[in-house]
């Protein structure tokens, strides 16, 4: 069996034999070395901070538990520090939140906290675009000519009166904005000739319309296109035809007979009515007596 010594100095000699070989260990003066350089710069270090920076000693001394000292309001410090926080955002995904937002939004950890960045990121949407605004306040030539020009002096209250009045304008979506035209003299009798069709001509029969039935306030008034097959047979007539429904009866020669036989008896009927009270009156007044 083999020995073998350790020699733990490094310089020092030993008899050994020669069978015996010998293991030298690292020399202590690597290791010296590294400690001395690691005293050296944390003296180096030290001296610097006493010699540079004296004023964070004295912080230190005067350290209040993080609140700020006795002569400064406690609000104005929190004024102070009241610094908008970049939250990082992740390259990978395109972000649907404005740039604007994510600067100014603050890191929480409450439950209030993705409600709050909700709440700014609406305010930032609200937010009024000036220079988009000045632009419509530039005067132009053709300002008269805007018809929303008084809108802007109006209170709300007379807004909404002519809303209302704009909305009556027209039936609705659902009627296809069926729209209520002006009531001159030449509509309503024409819309009074519609009512009274049923004795217009005795050969066709129409449904009844009540009598206190009133003018409907939405309607439309459209134009027979004629077939393009008649265009030879009916040239130079366009002209010649009447523009309305009680034009075009007072024209007929028909109608006119018909009518003046139906108003002769409508009198005759009268009459007989009228003979008939003066009859029963008499009797009345006799009875009286």
């Amino acid at each position: 069996m083999d020995f073998f010594v350790v020699d733990t100095v490094g310089g020092a000699s030993v008899s050994t034999s020669k069978s015996n070989p010998t293991i030298k260990l690292p020399g202590r003066k690597s290791i010296t070395f590294e400690s001395t350089t690691r005293n050296q710069n944390a003296a180096t270090s030290a001296s610097t901070a006493s010699t540079a920076k004296p004023e964070e000693e004295e912080s230190d001394d005067d350290d209040f538990g993080g609140l700020p000292p006795p002569g400064q309001s406690i609000a104005e410090a929190l004024n102070d520090n009241d610094e908008p926080v970049a939250v990082p955002r992740n390259s990978g995904r395109r972000s649907l939140v404005p740039s604007s937002f994510v600067e100014d939004a603050r890191p929480s950890t409450s439950r209030t906290g993705s409600k709050n960045r909700r709440l700014t990121a609406a305010n930032e949407l609200n937010k009024t675009d000036v220079a988009k605004e000045l632009r419509s306040s530039i005067l132009t030539p053709a300002i008269e000519k805007r018809e929303n020009l008084a809108r802007f002096t109006m209170s709300n209250e007379t807004l909404q009166h002519l809303n209302r009045l704009e909305r009556q304008k027209t039936k609705g979506k659902n009627w296809f904005n069926l729209p209520a035209p002006e009531m001159t003299p030449e509509l309503k009798n024409q819309m009074e000739l519609i009512q009274m069709r049923t004795v217009l001509d005795p050969k066709k029969y129409y449904q009844r319309a009540e009598k206190k039935r009133k003018l409907p306030k939405y309607f439309q008034i459209g134009t027979v296109l004629e077939s393009p097959l008649e265009h030879y047979n009916e040239r130079g007539v366009k002209k010649q035809k009447s523009q309305s429904l009680v034009d075009e009866l007072l024209a007929d020669a028909e109608f006119q007979k018909f009518n003046k036989r139906k108003y002769a008896e409508a009198l005759e009927l009268r009459k007989k009515k009228a003979y008939h009270k003066a009859v029963m009156k008499m009797k009345k007044l006799k009875k009286k007596k």
